[in-house]
This record gives C-alpha cells, sequence and structure tokens, in this order.
C-alpha cells in the first residue's frame, strides 16, 4: 500500500511537474509573444505617425521657399532689376536680398533672378561655393532660356511656385550643386500693382536651387538616430536611401525602384493606396529585417511629379530590443520553477496547482488585453516570485506603452502648434475654419476671421534682434489669448501674421468692436529690457458667408482687407469689401 501510495505520488508529482513546466513554459512564451506583437505595432504605429509628421513639415519647409520666392519676386529691386538691366543699384540691391536669404537659408544652393528676355539671361546671380557665398557677374551670367523651368515658370501666375522633378544637377555654373541631388522652386517677376497682373506677360523669374539631401539632413534631425529615411517619385525611382548607391539609378541609365526592393510599396506606387505599414525581412532585394511605414506625399504645386512617397523605417532588432531583458527574466524564472516542480511536486503537487494556473490564466489574459486578474503575489516562494515578475513584465510593458503614447501625443501637438509661441499654427486653424464654415453652411450661421499684421516688427527686430522679437511675439500672443474667450481661435501664420477666428455664437454687429480692443491691446507698450517697444497692427476682416464659401476665400478676403487697412495707413481695421479688389 505505502509502495502504490508512493508510486501514485512520484507519478503524480512528475505529471505535476511536467504540468508546471508546461504552464511556465507557456506563461514565457504568451508573455514573450503578446509584448513582441504589442511593441512591433506600436512601433508600427509611431513609424506612422512620424512619417505624417515628417510629411507635414516637409510641406511647411515648401510652403516657406514660397514665401521666400514670394518676397524676393515681388521685390520692387527686382522688377527694376529686369525692367533696366543697366541699373546696377538695383541689381546690386537684388544681390544683397539673395545673399541674406542663402545666408538664413543653408539648404540654398544657389539664387538667381533670370530675364525673360535676352534668351532668359541671368540678370543676378549668387552662388554657394567653397562654404561661401559669391556674386556671379559680368560676362560669367548665362542665357537659360532653353531650360524648361524658365518657360514653364513664365507662364505661371503671380505668386504661383514652380518646383522641378528631382534629379542630379547637371547644369552648368551650379558650383556647390554640381552634381547633386537638387531641387528648383521658381516664382515669376510680374509688375507689381496692375489690376490685370497675371495677364500680362512676366518680365522673368526668381529661382532657387536647393540641397535635398542638406534639407532631409535638417528634418532628420529631430527623429531617433536609428529611423532610416527612404524617398521616391511617382514612378518608384529610389531617390532617398539609407544606401546612396541606389539611389538617382536613372541618372546612371538603369532604374532601382523602391517597390522592387519592398513589394508591398506597388499599391501606393499604383495609386491604389496611400499608406503602408509592415515588416520587412524577404525578398529578392530585401534589407536587414525592418518595422516600415509608407505614405504618399503630394507637392500640391506646379511640378512636373506632383507625387512622392516618402516613409521611415527601424531596424527590426531595434524595436525588439527592449524584450531581450524580459525574455531572459522569463527564462529564468521558468527554469527555478522546473527545479522546484522535480523536488517538491509529490507532497506539494495541490498547493502548486492553484498558483500555476493562476499565472498561466493570467498570462493568456493578458496576451489578450484583458486584465490580467488576481495573482498570488504575497505567496513566499518561487511562485509568488513568478507572479510578481509577471506583474513587473506587465507594468513595464505599460509604462513603454504610456511612454510611447506620450511621444506620440507630443508628435501631434508640434505638428499642429507654433514653436515658439504654443498658438495653433496654419494646419489647426485651417480645420477648425474648415469646421467652423461647414456647421455655418449647415445650420445657416456665420464665421468671422479677423487676419492681424504687426506693425514696425521689422524696426523692431532689426534693432533689438531676434531674441527680442521672439520675447515680442510671445507677449503679443499672451495678449491675444487674455483679450479672447475661450470658445476662440488664436492662431500664429508665422512671422508677425496672427489669426483669430471669433466663435460662432459671436454678434456680427460686435466685430467692428472687437477688433478695435484688439488693436487697442496690441498698440500698448512693450516693455522689454528697459525699453518701451511701440508696435502697432492693422487687422483685416473676413466673414463667411458675404466674403466667401470657402475656408480659402474667407482667409483670401481677410488677408486683402489687412493689407487695404496697412495701405491707408498702419493700425487700421477693415472689413473686406469687394471695391477693396
Amino acid at each position: 500500500m505505502k509502495v502504490w501510495a508512493q508510486g501514485i505520488a512520484v507519478k503524480l508529482g512528475l505529471l505535476l511537474a511536467a504540468v508546471g513546466v508546461l504552464a511556465a513554459g507557456l506563461t514565457g512564451f504568451y508573455a514573450y509573444e503578446a509584448s513582441r506583437d504589442m511593441l512591433v505595432n506600436t512601433a508600427k504605429q509611431e513609424l506612422l505617425t512620424s512619417t505624417r509628421v515628417l510629411s507635414r513639415r516637409i510641406a511647411v519647409s515648401r510652403e516657406e521657399i514660397s514665401r521666400h520666392l514670394l518676397v524676393m519676386s515681388s521685390h520692387p529691386a527686382a522688377v527694376q532689376a529686369l525692367l533696366k538691366p543697366g541699373d546696377l543699384a538695383a541689381a546690386d540691391q537684388v544681390a544683397t536680398l539673395f545673399a541674406q536669404f542663402m545666408g538664413a537659408n543653408p539648404a540654398y544652393f544657389q539664387l538667381r533672378l533670370i530675364s525673360a528676355n535676352d534668351y532668359g539671361l541671368e540678370r543676378v546671380r549668387v552662388d554657394r561655393r567653397d562654404g561661401s557665398l559669391q556674386r556671379v557677374q559680368g560676362p560669367d551670367l548665362q542665357e537659360k532660356g532653353h531650360y524648361d523651368y524658365v518657360a514653364d515658370t513664365l507662364k505661371l501666375a503671380a505668386g504661383e511656385t514652380y518646383l522641378s522633378r528631382i534629379s542630379i544637377n547637371h547644369e552648368r555654373g551650379a558650383n556647390a550643386g554640381q552634381d547633386k541631388p537638387t531641387l528648383q522652386l521658381a516664382m515669376p517677376v510680374r509688375v507689381a500693382g496692375n489690376a490685370d497682373n497675371n495677364a500680362a506677360a512676366a518680365l522673368g523669374l526668381v529661382v532657387v536651387n536647393l540641397d535635398l539631401n542638406g534639407m532631409f539632413s535638417m528634418l532628420k534631425a529631430d527623429l531617433p538616430p536609428s529611423y532610416q529615411v527612404f524617398l521616391a517619385n511617382g514612378e518608384g525611382d529610389i531617390l532617398i536611401h539609407p544606401d546612396a548607391q541606389k539611389t538617382f539609378g536613372f541618372d546612371r541609365g538603369q532604374r532601382q525602384l523602391i517597390q522592387d526592393e519592398m513589394p508591398r510599396l506597388t499599391e501606393l506606387i499604383s495609386d491604389a493606396s496611400i499608406q503602408a505599414v509592415f515588416e520587412a525581412s524577404e525578398g529578392a532585394h530585401a534589407l536587414e529585417p525592418i518595422v516600415a511605414a509608407f505614405i504618399v506625399h503630394d507637392i500640391r504645386v506646379r511640378s512636373s511629379d506632383g507625387r512622392m512617397v516618402l516613409g521611415l523605417a527601424q531596424p527590426l532588432d531595434d524595436v525588439l530590443g527592449r524584450t531581450r531583458e524580459l525574455a531572459l527574466s522569463t527564462l529564468q524564472i521558468v527554469a527555478v520553477l522546473c527545479l522546484l516542480c522535480l523536488l517538491l511536486a509529490i507532497g506539494l503537487a495541490r498547493a502548486f496547482t492553484r498558483p500555476i494556473n493562476a499565472v498561466s490564466a493570467a498570462a493568456q489574459r493578458f496576451a489578450l488585453g484583458l486584465p490580467a486578474g488576481a495573482l498570488p503575489l504575497t505567496r513566499k516562494d518561487e511562485i509568488g516570485s513568478l507572479a510578481r515578475n509577471f506583474a513587473q513584465m506587465q507594468e513595464q510593458i505599460k509604462e513603454q506603452l504610456a511612454d510611447l503614447m506620450r511621444k506620440q501625443e507630443a508628435l501631434e501637438h508640434l505638428a499642429q502648434h507654433d514653436m515658439l509661441t504654443g498658438l495653433p499654427n496654419r494646419r489647426l486653424l485651417e480645420d477648425r475654419l474648415d469646421t467652423a464654415c461647414a456647421h455655418a453652411r449647415r445650420h445657416g450661421g456665420r464665421v468671422c476671421v479677423l487676419f492681424i499684421d504687426l506693425d514696425r516688427f521689422k524696426q523692431l527686430n532689426d534693432r533689438f534682434g531676434h531674441d527680442a522679437g521672439d520675447a515680442v511675439l510671445k507677449i503679443v500672443a499672451g495678449r491675444l489669448l487674455g483679450m479672447m474667450r475661450e470658445a476662440d481661435t488664436v492662431a500664429r501664420l508665422g512671422g508677425d501674421e496672427f489669426v483669430v477666428l471669433l466663435d460662432s455664437q459671436t454678434q456680427m454687429e460686435h466685430v467692428a468692436a472687437i477688433a478695435e480692443k484688439l488693436l487697442a491691446c496690441l498698440t500698448a507698450p512693450i516693455a522689454y529690457e528697459g525699453h518701451q517697444l511701440q508696435l502697432g497692427a492693422s487687422i483685416g476682416i473676413g466673414r463667411f458667408p458675404e466674403d466667401g464659401q470657402t475656408r480659402a476665400e474667407i482667409m483670401a478676403k481677410a488677408d486683402k482687407a489687412m493689407y487695404e487697412a496697412k495701405a491707408v495707413g498702419q493700425g487700421g481695421v477693415r472689413f473686406y469689401s469687394p471695391s477693396q479688389v
């Protein structure tokens, strides 16, 4: 009887030990697989969010370059230099303006003012050469009328931007940009003040040669070092790649296509999809195993190639590196548990069954994303240690996920708010204005936009420096927020331009009074380092539905009204009216 009991105990102990080992192994397996899947999925979402933010930053950079071109193409000296080619003073003034923009923008290889006459002769040209800026004059100025970007830009209306294909620059005289990846942006120069401005022939154009690699290096600076950047044109030709040998294959008479390296991108190239998130580890052109996110990026300007494919990738080893410590800890726990099961299973079979099953069930629930439930955390044996390590593992994963969510929210906030003042930026303002117009259109309401441009801000910047300018912009933003209600939106478009979107409950008869109060607030002196700085503002007002049916129309009308107020005299308020056009 005793032998039989001992045999049953041994067999039961061995069986329970085997069950315990199996349960421990399953626990480790489910925990590892669950953590791996969650980390990979989180990495995919983080990459997709970062790719979208990068796309928005590229769009913002392109808009900033367009604003630079608008300033240069509309400058009176540029018009004078084209109207009177012999006016050396105007040409010198344009060259100085070009040098200032190139000094502030290291990605600019070259700035040129090209005439529509004389076979597209360069009138003013400033190059970046050997780390310094050099002006090209006299016989070194070249005729560029045979290049497509000249003819295509001259056809554009005033203020429209031409964008070339991204290619290797083989144009003679490119200097620092010679034989390097280059992007050209250009804008026509037309006579200002002409009521039929777009119909008049363009006098010439301003064109900037942009360092593609330099621009993307600056954009990538805020990304994690392990992130890899990819860029391809609409046909899939690789333009930016971690392996520089694969870029611009068409320039060497061969095609290096992104869809050949990553077949999952075929739908993006064929315009069947706008984004792709995946793991890549196989294929004839496979990279090291990576997690990648790609989107279609639209240029949205006059361009020979308006669609690009932009992507970010991260090595899979970097993503899973956070699970190695967890896997080692789980393996150690499983080994300890196996040893204990072999030694104590006969006498403690019943005691072991319940807690092991509880831990196994908790691991399964955790793998399914459900609450783990109660764990035997108070036990003083190895099972309690397993439960506590499992709970610690769960907390670590939750903390990692929470940290990733915070980073994602920070990226979203950065994409929608001005970095200097913390106010909503143009993108968020446009979203809210679109929503307000749609609501007003449905319910018969009205929308009002106040376009604010500070007066004398440039003089303040020139006299006291950019630090003073930034401090003043923050004070102005604080004053605007203090004056407006919580339901109103105060946004900064850039520079010294602000926009106030009034709440839909605002009575139209009160708008003028609100604008006057804002004007009085903005003209109040500002104390800065012992100085009393005096600013002013010009405010233009656009309304829905009186001034337009879309966000773009209302913003344009408010902008025109502001310029009308500024033209009459600094420090004024003006509603848009058709007579202003």
